[in-house]
């Protein structure tokens, strides 16, 4: 009988011990394949992108509770699990990695979209379908495949905005500067072209295809750009040079009109002539035709004759003038407002009025040791009195007594006046009195009463002409 409790006894201890052992057996195996699910878990967020540093916590969690395990004792009486779920701050500690993860991959999105915004330009035209497909996105790998492709998009145009900057000098408001500042010249040289009544093209073909060309992708437009910026410019140019070869032509045919008139006004004759007059029909042909090449060389044409003419209208107008200057009594067309004509060979002094002579008197000139400047001169000072002293010293041939003159008007910078002389005697002018003993130093001597109205009318810059 006693032996028969001994047994039970030992019978009840033993289940007493493996009850427990048992049961810790089977809890390590749920906590183990709990734990295992659990990094399979993060490893599947890591390949959707969650970072491993995001993760660290909940790992360094997981490793404190088995850490805390003890052989095959239950996990609940020395965790207290019985109490809490032993994976709980692990499982939190995960869920705030990957919102962070989430809220990292949509604000990269967001960044992505707004870079593919500034560096697609004022053409770009994918930004209103990529902001539908953030507002859409919900997922982690939703926020990074999308931010993925735009930093790739975003490349692409970069580079192409770059590449373009660099070939286009600049960007005006995010467009090729030199195609910008083509299209503005294109614009004003068809409009000088339609108001002179000439053709605008090739530019305004070029225009159309240059704005065209402005509302395209940064990367369509480095592609086109070398053939629309060559387009823009020879075009342009092209109109120009039209514009500019009829003003050309027009301000020649202009200039041989009033050559042929002056021809005709002093009798110019001969192949000259006519060689202007068919250059001018010529000119007019060419101008109706509208032919660029005929153009040019009418305008070669024009100018040959416009040259030929003019020298020979000015040796013909040369020639009318002497002959005026030698009568002293004709007008002499196209001289000054104001010109006094001094000639040496008369000793004769003509003022010309508007190219009319209007005063005429005898004078007295240089001496043949010291002559009257010839030449082109203008009055440049005047004095109702001037006290005249001698340079040379006494004893010079050349000295003379100091002496006030009255009316006299300097026209060469070396002392040289119109003047009168009181000390000599009326009947002493004129011809030859240059060579006699009231020859002056280099002044030119006017008797009174032609002197003062001379001297009323004559202003600073009066052409003074000395001539033989």
């Amino acid at each position: 009988m006693v032996l028969v409790v001994l047994r039970g006894v030992r019978t009840a201890l033993l289940i007493g011990i493996l009850a427990p052992l048992s049961l810790g057996a089977a809890d390590v195996a749920a906590f183990n394949s709990r734990a295992s699910a659990l990094e399979q878990t993060w490893k599947a967020d890591e390949a959707s992108g969650v970072t491993h540093q995001q993760l660290a916590p909940a790992r360094a969690s997981l490793q404190s509770a088995q850490n805390r395990r003890l052989a095959f004792l239950p996990f609940s009486i020395f965790s207290g699990a019985f109490l809490h779920d032993p994976f709980g701050t692990a499982e939190g500690l995960a869920a705030k990695g990957q919102a962070q993860a989430l809220a990292a991959a949509r604000q990269r999105a967001t960044t992505d979209l707004a870079r593919l915004k500034d560096v697609g330009g004022p053409n770009y035209e994918g930004i209103q379908a990529r902001t539908a497909q953030l507002s859409a996105a919900k997922k982690l790998p939703d926020y990074l495949r999308l931010a993925t492709a735009w930093e790739a998009d975003a490349k692409q145009l970069g580079d192409a905005r770059d590449q373009l900057t660099q070939a286009a000098g600049g960007l005006s408001d995010g467009l090729p500067k030199d195609v910008v500042d083509g299209v503005a010249r294109l614009q004003s040289v068809i409009s000088a072209a339609a108001q002179a009544q000439l053709s605008t093209e090739p530019a305004a073909q070029a225009l159309t295809h240059a704005q065209a060309y402005l509302k395209l992708g940064y990367p369509k437009e480095l592609d086109q750009h070398g053939g629309v910026a060559s387009e823009v410019k020879s075009s342009a140019d092209t109109v120009q040079h039209r514009i500019d070869t009829r003003a050309r032509t027009d301000d020649l045919l202009g200039q041989l009109n009033g050559l042929l008139s002056q021809a005709a006004k002093y009798n110019v004759t001969g192949s000259v002539v006519a060689d202007a007059t068919q250059s001018k029909a010529d000119a007019q042909a060419a101008e109706s035709s509208g032919d660029d090449s005929k153009m040019d060389g009418a305008a070669g044409e024009l100018k040959q004759a416009v040259d030929g003419l003019s020298l020979a209208v000015a040796t013909a107008r040369q020639k009318a003038q002497q002959a005026a200057l030698q009568s002293t009594t004709a007008c002499i067309d196209g001289a000054p407002a104001q010109l006094i004509v001094i000639h040496l060979a008369t000793q004769q002094l003509v003022a010309y009025d508007n190219s009319c002579p209007f005063l005429t008197t005898p004078v007295t000139t240089g001496r043949p040791e010291l002559p009257t400047d010839r030449g082109t001169f203008h009055i440049f000072a005047k004095f109702p009195t001037y006290h005249m002293v001698s340079p040379w010293p006494p004893g010079s041939p050349f000295w003379y007594h100091d002496a006030w003159v009255t009316n006299a008007m300097e026209f060469v910078s070396d002392g040289t006046f119109i003047h009168n002389a009181d000390w000599q005697p009326p009947g002493t002018y004129g011809p030859g009195s240059q060579n006699g003993p009231y020859a002056s130093h280099g002044c030119v001597h006017v008797p009174d009463g032609a002197l003062a109205k001379l001297y009323a009318w004559a202003t600073i810059g009066t052409t003074v002409m000395v001539t033989d």
